[in-house]
């Protein structure tokens, strides 16, 4: 198998590379078919990022300076695996015409590239924590009507449908999974994304947890170990046209997460209230069952054990320095 990845040098992305090339051969798949894994990145920053992480991995640039897609880039691949997003929800917020632009119309010239180069699957990474927008009851299922009410998850819920309809007309497989909450990553983030790494980052750094948000909100925390696991099984499952939750179906507040800090880092964490506004998605916490009977899925790591491993990650870090 063939696998072609967006966003490689990014959170997950990173996860993901990692195991792909993890093992005593690296070079065959669980199900024992040949692996060849390919990195795709959107700008020369990205491409440098790759090869300092991966000098031994093929890596390739995926626009020319005019954003078009070099069609080299995908000769040869079986699965695409799109997880390269320039937005996270506060920036798309402030400029939507611009995360058009760069994730939704950028995303089909790269379908089109796909086609193109005999690709037969890709599998988007979309988002559950924000395509559904407000809803109730929980957990969410991935068969109700879809409402969501920040510019980020109308981008990726557009980018869903013009994948479903790219693929009907071309013969070609899809897998959309909608994440909750990924966490876990001991990687300080250039961009403004994962309340509990941030959180962690303060206790570490002994500064005041600033809250804005009221601490009823509730979230589907998934541990990026399982989201690795879900876009591995999605590889090599015999299911396509497919949209999956990828979540635990737990959901755990603000204020429940505050008290699992507490105790997992033995600190007398420090909270300053600035607000409690109330969120623009109150609740969300998704419904797994779908991926667990079509793929196998299901989270195994538990929330306090996930924090438990970041916070040790963190503190090491901080050691080292």
């Amino acid at each position: 198998m063939r696998v072609a990845i967006t966003g490689a040098s990014g959170f997950i992305g990173r996860h993901l590379v990692q195991r792909l090339l993890a093992g005593p051969d690296h070079s065959v798949m669980a199900d024992g078919s040949a692996l060849e894994v390919r990195v795709l990145a959107s700008s020369e920053v990205g491409f440098a990022r790759c090869e300092a992480l991966w000098p031994q991995v093929q890596r390739h640039l995926l626009f020319d300076p005019e954003g078009a897609v070099l069609m080299d880039a995908l000769d040869g691949m079986d699965v695409l695996v799109h997880m390269g997003w320039s937005s996270v929800p506060a920036v798309a917020e402030k400029d939507p015409q611009l995360d058009q632009m760069q994730n939704v119309a950028a995303g089909l010239r790269l379908l089109d590239a796909a086609t193109h180069a005999g690709v037969r699957r890709v599998i988007f990474l979309s988002s559950g924590g924000t395509v559904y927008g407000p809803r109730s009851p929980m957990p969410i299922k991935e068969d109700v009507v879809a409402h969501p009410n920040t510019a980020y998850g109308i981008s990726k819920l557009m980018f869903e449908q013009y994948l479903r309809l790219h693929a009907q007309r071309n013969n070609l497989e899809s897998i959309v999974l909608r994440p909750g909450n990924v966490y876990g990553d001991p990687m300080p983030r250039i961009r403004p994304q994962g309340v509990i790494e941030h959180w962690l980052a303060c206790i570490a750094a002994d500064r005041p947890i600033e809250i804005w948000s009221d601490l009823e909100v509730t979230r589907d925390f998934v541990h990026v170990d399982d989201m690795v696991r879900a876009i591995l099984l999605s590889l090599t499952t015999a299911s396509n046209d497919l949209v999956l939750n990828v979540g635990t179906g737990v959901g755990t507040s603000l204020g429940q997460l505050l008290e699992i800090l507490r105790g997992v880092t033995g600190k007398d964490v420090i909270v300053d209230v600035r607000g409690a506004t109330s969120a623009i998605i109150p609740h969300n916490v998704l419904c797994p069952e779908q991926a667990a009977a079509l793929t196998g899925f299901r989270a195994e790591v538990e929330l306090g054990q996930g924090v438990a491993k970041l916070w040790q990650q963190i503190a090491a870090g901080r050691e080292l320095k």
